[in-house]
């Protein structure tokens, strides 16, 4: 499993600054969610005017551009605009392979007034199958994450298994569902081998299910830890990805106090020994069976 952040963790920090960095506290990868307050990537110079040198900042650091992270929906009803918004996936798409990056992220979004669930899940399906061949003709897989009306793990199982296609997949976020009461110990098993990638955030709820507000891995409600053995128990060996929305909660603490402190947590917790699992507490049968000697006129 490897370990990453991404740089709505550190608004203000600039591409060189966010790869040092990363590489200094000991990351492996970066998904870019922004850049210097620009959302939309494609048009970042320092990114689209010369891909090979991004490429080699990356490189030369030994730190992995794992994500491109996008604002991008494909809910709407309104043909014009949800044309508009996979023309943005595709040029973030067409970004992340120039820059040779394996994964875009988009959202799975909201469902517009006088529409419903099951129809915008449709939707949204027959867009991402349509750009599926798009994203496997460039490279790039193309990751949906669950959240706004779409929390939970079940319509992100159905959205993915009815594209059906190997350059899509989703980005679990685990907090998302918590607004659900929906624990890693029944989305991670659902999902599987369709997660591409962990957005690892943590936080504080109330019994509603309501954030109340957001906190470091293993200090808030989700289970930070429990979510990490889960997924080794799956063999998951992409990217925890630390996600906290420093761009818009200014009052989160700075990245260069709160980065090393992460890796910290997360190399550790993914380190840990394993417990193994059993349907005996231990083993409360193995003492029996082995004092129950061999009766002396047993067939030999």
């Amino acid at each position: 499993m490897k370990i990453g952040f991404s740089s709505l963790v550190c608004p203000t920090w600039n591409l060189e600054t966010i790869v040092a960095n990363a590489a200094k506290f000991g990351y492996q990868g970066i998904e870019l969610r922004g850049l210097c307050g620009e959302l939309h990537l494609p048009l970042v110079p320092e990114l689209a005017r010369d891909p090979e040198a991004v490429r080699r900042l990356f490189s030369d650091n030994k730190v992995e551009l794992v994500c491109l992270g996008a604002s991008a929906t494909l809910t709407s009803k309104a043909p014009r605009v949800l044309a508009g918004q996979k023309g943005a996936v595709t040029e973030f798409m067409e970004l992340a392979s120039k820059l040779g990056c394996p994964y875009v992220r988009i959202f799975v979004g909201e469902v517009d007034r006088w529409d419903n669930q099951r129809a915008a899940l449709a939707r949204i399906a027959e867009a991402l199958i349509s750009l599926a061949p798009i994203a496997a003709r460039l490279g790039v897989t193309l990751l949906v994450e669950n959240g706004g009306d779409f929390p939970g793990s079940a319509d992100l199982w159905f959205l993915i298994d009815a594209v059906a296609h190997p350059a899509v997949g989703c980005c679990w976020n685990q907090c998302h569902a918590m607004t659900l009461g929906e624990r890693a110990t029944n989305s991670v098993p659902r999902l599987g081998n369709k997660i591409g990638m962990v957005h690892l955030c943590d936080g504080k709820f109330d019994e509603a299910g309501a954030l109340l507000s957001y906190a470091l891995p293993g200090e808030g409600d989700i289970g930070v830890k429990r979510q990490i053995e889960i997924l080794k128990g799956l063999l998951y060996d992409r990217y925890l990805m630390f996600e906290w929305p420093k761009l818009w909660v200014d009052s989160l603490p700075a990245p260069e106090s709160v980065l090393p402190e992460v890796a910290k947590f997360l190399r550790e917790t993914i380190d840990a020994k394993q417990s193994i699992l059993s349907a005996y507490k231990g083993d409360k049968n193995a003492p029996k069976l082995a004092s129950r000697g061999v009766p002396t006129n047993a067939a030999s």
